[in-house]
């Protein structure tokens, strides 16, 4: 007889009991998901705002126009990037500003923004000369809903009132986008209401609001900048909760994940951590190419940081690959690059079978015919539906990766062989998991006990046996000379890695062994689907002893890891840091 199906139609996934995910949810994604390019003109600005993140950096400089050009030719072709976003420091205060604007469009970028204190572009003739250039977008970086607390956060003498004239000309004007973001601190939480509705008087409906994090004079600042959204949630909910009013659109940047329960749809886009890396580039590639610790990581900052759980995946990625700890080296077609497994690989990653290659392997089901003898130990994955028959009788283990289909396929087999592991696979954004994801707990709970998985909260499979996914090394984290490559690494931290629990886990006795369940999960449906294990912690704890991979994070008051040391692909060496962008790049 088959295994029994649970009632829930399709296995569709449960949605955080207040959380909104519908189309606007979906299409506010892939706005953020559009690739943009950041340009910095300047390294100088015209405010001195006192949670400033770049302050460190802003020497004045003024990138030369050619570079400018070059800067902006390389995202059109080698990101193939549609939107340019044009800032600095403070963008505006370049000699060339409009200029920039007008090589934009004429390379072409679909869309031109600027991030701006609108100081300039209160003169009307400064203002009209950029919208004749092409300007599409304008966000206003407006602090307080007063000149007094306005100019004291930005030390700007008329700020307010320069800002202000100036939304209001391009309000008028019609032919921008005019948004506004707000870097909220202890100083203007409580206005936050005041400064949305004042914005909304004059016109605007779309907020970024940014939550001050420890970097730059920020950090300086910390006594009279950071602040407990906990403490304030009132205040924030009552701005949040316009997000789900359609006059308006709301997003936030940087915000602690906890504190947007049941307002998912409100979790920044994790592809924004992108952006975030890129503008401490310099400072990544420093620790991975010689070796110097990031000068920001210690125990005190990193629980106000947002890109703390990037920092703390990479310092965990390069222990284990110093410690040999990978089990795949993964490299798709590139067989050149098999002659020696790295970081203590044992299986062979690849996109077709190698001929000369007698090693295990970890291959896709596609690319395997029941005609082929893999070598002992290898492992096959498995991501149709079709895929099951052609697998029933192999002696070798299989990895099943699941989505609604595959679900309702093994519901319909006879028993699952003992040696398939049901995959949890992550997705890449939270569209494709409201899509794909079944009701994890009512599919689990359909299967016999001790069925093995991996790759999910234990609270989201019960019954099942835990086990740890494979630690893959993936070929592509690596430049051709053998350095680790940062976007890459980034891009694999958030299609795998970034992952966040309830503030209700604190409870469950397998906090301290689950990561949660990743990002895209809990856009699509919320935190809710996370529920504090009941029962025995001891024998909880046992059940969960095979699949603990967590590292004691710094926001959790564990020391730094050491400096990695340098430890490139085989048969390549590391090469000295040289970045002649630096400080160039956003």
């Amino acid at each position: 007889m088959p295994i029994q199906a649970p009632t829930t139609p399709e296995f569709e996934a449960p949605r955080g009991e207040a959380a909104v995910v519908d189309a606007r949810t979906f299409d506010h994604e892939r706005v953020a998901n559009e690739t943009k390019h950041w340009v910095r003109l300047t390294a100088a600005c015209n405010s001195k705002c006192v949670f400033c993140l770049d302050a460190e950096a802003q020497d004045g400089r003024f990138m030369p126009f050619e570079d400018i050009q070059t800067e902006i030719r390389r995202g059109r072709e080698e990101k193939n990037a549609t939107r340019l976003v044009v800032s600095g420091g403070e963008g505006s205060i370049h000699p060339r500003f409009h200029d920039a604007i007008r090589y934009g469009k004429e390379v072409g970028y679909r869309w031109v923004q600027t991030v701006t204190n609108g100081q300039k572009l209160a003169d009307r003739q400064f203002f009209l000369t950029a919208m004749d250039a092409g300007l599409d977008e304008i966000t206003y970086s407006l602090h307080g809903h007063t000149p007094e607390l306005h100019d004291r956060l930005t030390r700007t003498k008329n700020g307010f009132q320069n800002l202000m004239k100036s939304m209001m000309r391009a309000v008028r004007d019609g032919r921008p986008i005019v948004n506004v973001d707000v870097c909220i601190n202890k100083q203007n939480v409580q206005h936050l209401e005041a400064i949305v509705a004042l914005c909304a008087r004059v016109g605007v409906k779309e907020f970024d609001l940014l939550h001050v994090i420890p970097q730059g004079v920020a950090w300086d600042n910390r006594a009279d900048l950071f602040y407990d959204p906990e403490e304030h949630r009132e205040a924030l909910r009552r701005v949040f909760r316009l997000a789900r009013s359609s006059q308006f659109h709301i997003w936030t940047n940087r915000f602690p994940l906890s504190h947007l329960e049941d307002m998912e749809e409100l979790i920044q886009d994790p592809h924004k951590m992108l952006d975030e890396v890129g503008g401490r580039r310099t400072l990544f590639r420093r620790y991975l190419d010689t070796g110097t610790a990031i000068e920001c990581r210690d125990t005190e900052r990193c629980p106000h940081c947002f890109i703390e759980p990037f920092c703390s995946a990479l310092d965990k990625h390069v222990a284990d690959h110093n410690a040999a700890r990978f089990e795949v080296w993964w490299v798709g077609g590139r067989t050149d690059l098999a002659a020696e497994l790295p970081g203590g690989a044992s299986l062979l990653g690849v996109s077709e079978i190698p001929n000369s290659y007698a090693g295990p392997l970890y291959l896709r089901a596609d690319r395997y015919t029941p005609d082929v003898s893999l070598p002992v130990g290898s492992r096959i994955v498995a991501t149709q539906p079709e895929h099951l028959a052609q697998l029933a009788g192999v002696t070798t283990e299989v990895e099943v990766h699941l989505d609604k289909a595959m679900c309702a396929a093994l519901l319909a087999l006879p028993a699952i062989p003992a040696t398939w592991i049901l995959h949890a696979p992550t997705r890449a954004t939270a569209e494709l998991s409201a899509q794909l994801d079944p009701d994890w707990r009512a599919f689990f709970a359909a299967l016999p006990p001790g069925t093995r998985a991996q790759n999910l909260p234990a609270c989201l499979c019960p019954g099942a046996l835990l086990e740890r996914p494979l630690r893959i090394l993936d070929a592509a984290l690596f430049h051709d000379d053998g350095r680790r490559a940062i976007e890459p690494f980034v891009d694999r931290h958030i299609r795998e890695t970034y992952r966040a629990k309830s503030s209700r886990c604190r409870a469950c006795p397998a906090d301290n062994a689950c990561e949660g369940a990743h990002i895209q999960s809990i856009r699509a449906h919320g935190f809710r689907q996370l529920v504090p294990l009941d029962g025995d912690a001891t024998a909880t704890l046992a059940r969960l002893a095979c699949i603990s991979d967590v590292s004691p994070r710094l926001k959790d008051g564990a020391p730094p890891l050491p400096p990695p040391p340098l430890v490139p692909v085989p048969g390549n060496e590391p090469v000295p840091f040289i970045d002649l962008h630096a400080g160039r790049r956003s």
